[in-house]
């Protein structure tokens, strides 16, 4: 059936306000105080003339989710009507208003602080915040149920049994309004429960558990009339599988590119926020450039005609470049940080953690991977290599860069990924070393590097540890991108500089740039070309140091290395064993 959606289109110039309120989800605080928001209510009427009225919708942490929520909860509240003007009228929807606003009794739920230590705690946890949820709704429309009534909803000591009698009692009721439901991180709990407990993850959500049967009773309830609409947003699909068991009804936009843009930031709309934020108009392009590096690059659909900035980066940079007018010590925001790195949790999902490890060297060495996306989980069935890349599609860890013939092509999306990539790397490929408890000594030798122009203590770190990371049979394998990647993992910890592998430059490619981040006052930016031969392939020595001095030469006579704070490098291995460096000039 062809979807013809009326009378709707995305304006270009929707009205920005500059003042930044990093972290806020509740949209009237944002709008009553008038904080910045980006306006993202012209996917409204694109919602309510979808063809399923019950829909999900992933986007990573920290997308904008909760806030969304928040905007549907004030748009169809029937108890926000007399604000309508307030909360919309300088956003798409308040001048292009739909017949369902303000139509509706919300039920808003938030399945994101449950404690999943032990059975007991998760279960209680998710009756609590069923609990939480229903509360606020006999407290928000308290004329329409009894005292007694209430005592007995809220007394129920299951999760299915709160909201079973909730519906119970409401069809009993002469209301005009239908409910609409909002579930905010729906697998929260579960994703932290999946990645150490996958028994424990079965048992409670799929069968007969007590996620799967919460369920069964909103899919009774829309079939007597009594939920009109259901908004569902989380970070993956492995939760959908058993909750579609009970609640087969709803349809996944997430991957539709007509939705694509509903969350995020698109690059046309950063430039217009840092132009409106009082920023000098000739720094905007290098500033540009930087934030694309860092936090641009999120791609969630094949026909997207667009990459996305992770907002909550994008607010975080804002709000700390407004207090000091220049760039933040710490490119990436702590919350983010704890959020993802929750990767080492992800590669243990299903065990074989050093298989997964296996997929990661091959995304790192290569800058992409290759595989079908999962779209609907069966834990029934082994937790394959498919399904784990596509978690860390969901999660935003990996991003969608083209079709392939037989399967899509996806990348890492920027540099924050990367780097949180990195980390996970070393921390695996150090833990065989004696150098896993050694980061101080680490930091020293690379310190010597950027700070000294004296790259012999890095190099020889490098060397010990291959040296003790892999036995005669493993060097079989080593090769030029292999200690690339190695040295990036080494180098990625710390912040005084950004790592470009090969970096494209006007007379070629070095393997390596470290350039100065901003209001970093390192004294030299490095240049890096890396050679690598087999023990076997010592006669071809001459050639390849004559080859490393060539290019070198040509980088270091380019325009943007010819300076004199950017020294060059060129290190040759043979066999797992330093060879060779030399610094350009001086060869």
């Amino acid at each position: 059936m062809k979807i013809v959606f009326k009378n709707v289109f995305l304006p270009q110039n929707n009205p920005i306000m500059i003042n930044i309120h990093y972290g806020e989800s509740n949209f009237k605080k944002l709008v009553v105080n008038d904080f910045f928001y980006q306006d993202r209510t012209q996917y409204i009427p694109l919602l309510e003339q979808w063809q399923c009225q019950y829909q999900v919708f992933l986007r990573p942490r920290r997308f904008g989710k909760s806030l969304f929520i928040s905007i549907l909860q004030h748009y169809y509240g029937v108890n926000y009507a007399a604000d309508f003007q307030t909360l919309f009228g300088k956003c798409y929807i308040g001048k292009h208003p739909t017949p369902d606003a303000n139509q509706y009794m919300i039920l808003r739920f938030e399945f994101s602080r449950i404690d999943t230590s032990t059975q007991e705690r998760t279960y209680a946890g998710f009756l609590s915040n069923t609990i939480m949820a229903v509360r606020d709704f006999l407290s928000t429309y308290k004329g329409l149920f009894t005292k007694e009534e209430k005592g007995i909803i809220l007394g129920e000591k299951s999760p299915e049994g709160v909201v079973k009698h909730l519906f119970s009692f409401f069809q009993t009721k002469e209301v005009k309004h239908k409910i609409y439901v909002l579930i905010d991180e729906y697998d929260h709990f579960a994703n932290e429960l999946l990645s150490f407990d996958i028994e424990r993850f079965k048992s409670n959500v799929s069968g007969n558990g007590f996620v799967r049967k919460f369920y069964e009773t909103f899919k009774n309830a829309t079939g007597e009339g009594i939920i009109g609409r259901i908004f569902i947003t989380g970070v993956s699909p492995v939760t959908l599988d058993s909750l579609t068991s009970g609640f087969n009804i709803s349809d996944n936009i997430t991957l539709n590119p007509i939705f694509h843009n509903m969350m995020g930031f698109t690059a046309a709309e950063v430039e217009i926020i840092l132009r409106q934020s009082d920023i000098p108009s000739d720094t905007i392009p290098v500033m540009m450039n930087d934030l694309t590096e860092w936090y641009d690059g999120y791609c969630f659909a094949p026909d997207a005609d667009t990459h996305l900035y992770n907002p909550d980066m994008l607010l975080y940079f804002l709000k700390e470049y407004n207090i000091a007018q220049k760039y933040p010590y710490k490119m990436l925001d702590m919350n983010i940080i704890s959020d993802y790195r929750k990767i080492s949790s992800i590669f243990k999902i299903g065990g074989d953690e050093r298989g997964k490890f296996e997929l990661l060297k091959e995304l790192l060495d290569t800058g992409y991977i290759d595989f079908d996306l999962t779209r609907l989980y069966n834990l029934e069935l082994e937790f394959s290599e498919g399904d784990f890349l596509s978690l860390l599609f969901y999660m935003g860890i990996l991003s969608f860069r083209e079709v392939r013939n037989v399967s899509w092509r996806f990348e890492i999306p920027n540099y924050v990924i990367k780097k949180l990539y990195f980390e996970y790397f070393i921390s695996m490929y150090l833990v065989k070393t004696s150098y896993s408890v050694m980061q101080r000594k680490i930091a020293r030798t690379i310190d010597a590097l950027i700070g000294d122009g004296n790259p012999e203590p890095f190099f020889q770190m490098v060397e010990h540890v291959l040296a003790e990371n892999h036995s005669n049979r493993d060097n079989m394998n080593y090769g030029e991108k292999h200690l690339q990647t190695l040295m990036i993992g080494l180098l990625c910890p710390y912040d005084s500089y950004f790592i470009h592998s090969e970096y494209e430059a006007k007379k070629g490619h070095p393997d390596l740039f470290l350039e100065r981040m901003p209001n970093r006052p390192i004294p030299y930016e490095i240049v890096l070309e890396l050679k690598y031969l087999k023990k076997k392939e010592v006669k071809k020595l001459p050639d390849v140091i004559q080859q490393a001095e060539f290019q070198l030469d040509k980088y270091m006579n380019s325009a943007r290395f010819a300076r004199p704070d950017v020294k060059g490098f060129y290190l040759v291995f043979l066999g797992g064993k330093m060879h060779r460096w030399r610094e350009w000039g001086n060869y």
